[in-house]
């Protein structure tokens, strides 16, 4: 019987937000599918086991809880990079998926790795970040493109941009998209629409940070304009999942724009409430500029509500192209004007052929595949 090891010691639970939810998402698939032949242990830390506790009722999976925290990013580092390699050993595990770009640098020489790179944020936006995490990153993803025997990049584009900075990793780069795992039936009562005091199909909808490329000023321009022109696509914006320190910035120019009473930031919200928040709304708005997938855009268009998005980097790929799309996603005139038509739903066929191809039972088969190949 062989085994694989999946390194799950950087989980800290809820708050590494889009890349926990693809690794759980995952784990799901592997549940659910039939694997013969392989046992698939899940290197978990003393601070994160109770939230996997759930695996070890499935057979596939053995759940190994490693002397280490996730709470403390500096410990597990070291833990990974001292001790790592022999507890795989002690453990008789050749191979490894690190589903995160800190692939250990030491102390691993024998252990076979699969890497996941989910997207090369800190070159295209070093601004995030402090110039030694810039460095850190560098030189992790250098690392991981020239030890590991896999990379599995996100997406296609993923896919180029890191053979564009990283030809390292040319011929052992493969793409495996995300596991998706999409509850429709999962939606709260209309509590979360009456406290925000919006009406159904009356407001619009995104889910946001501050991040330069989230491009989120250009809805409140959009919005601005549409008010202008005293346009009947003027509706209130429900915002969600913004913060940090630049809130202040789109604050004034909300105020400045005099959009005060109609842009509306929700505290933190339930999968249910977005959910109902999803499927009530006018159109999902989605204008982020960089993704190196994008789940937000395929969860809206779940519900049967029309989302209005850019073609930048890996959303239109991803969307199969069947949303509605800006082709200038900085100018704001062109989202008010696309407001200002008749948005295209897509199709509950459609949505649903393109979701089946992100299924965590489809998705977990191409991971056990690849493993399998080894």
């Amino acid at each position: 019987m062989e085994s694989i090891a999946i390194d799950l010691t950087w989980v800290r639970p809820n708050k590494v937000g889009g890349t926990e939810s693809c690794i759980r998402n995952l784990l799901e698939g592997f549940s659910q599918i039939e694997i013969r032949n392989l046992i698939i242990i899940l290197l978990v830390t003393k601070d994160n086991a109770a939230s996997f506790e759930k695996y070890n009722s499935f057979d596939c999976f053995q759940i190994d809880v490693c002397d280490v925290n996730s709470s403390s990013q500096r410990e597990r580092v070291i833990w990974q990079n001292t001790k790592m390699g022999h507890h795989l050993k002690d453990l008789g595990v050749k191979y490894c998926l690190e589903p995160v770009y800190g692939k250990p640098f030491f102390g691993v020489r024998g252990i076979t790795f699969i890497t996941t790179i989910h997207d090369l944020q800190a070159i295209h936006y070093p601004q995030y970040f402090s110039k030694g995490r810039v460095a850190w990153m560098r030189i992790s993803w250098l690392n991981a493109v020239i030890t590991s025997k896999k990379i599995i990049a996100i997406s296609q584009f993923v896919k180029s941009d890191i053979e564009r900075y990283y030809p390292q990793s040319i011929d052992k780069t493969v793409v495996i998209y995300d596991a998706l795992n999409i509850n429709t039936k999962e939606i709260s009562d209309t509590k979360i629409i009456d406290e925000l005091n919006i009406k159904s199909k009356q407001y619009y909808y995104t889910v946001s940070s501050m991040f330069l490329h989230k491009n989120l000023k250009t809805i409140v321009l959009a919005m601005a304009e549409l008010k202008r022109r005293n346009s009947p696509a003027f509706y209130p914006l429900i915002v969600s999942g913004i913060g940090g320190r630049k809130r202040n910035e789109l604050d004034r120019l909300i105020k400045d724009n005099d959009l005060t009473s109609d842009i509306i930031f929700t505290s933190f919200v339930s999968n249910s409430e977005r959910n109902m928040l999803y499927k009530n709304c006018r159109a999902f708005l989605f204008p982020s500029i960089f993704e190196g997938f994008g789940m937000p855009p395929l969860e809206a268009a779940s519900f049967g509500t029309p989302v209005l998005t850019t073609r930048c980097t890996s959303i239109e790929e991803v969307s199969g192209g069947l949303l509605n799309y800006v082709d200038e996603p900085l100018d704001p005139v062109e989202w008010a004007n696309k407001l200002e038509r008749e948005l295209r739903i897509v199709p509950e066929r459609d949505i649903n052929e393109l979701l089946y191809r992100y299924d965590n039972k489809i998705i977990a088969e191409q991971y056990i595949s690849l493993f399998k190949n080894l």
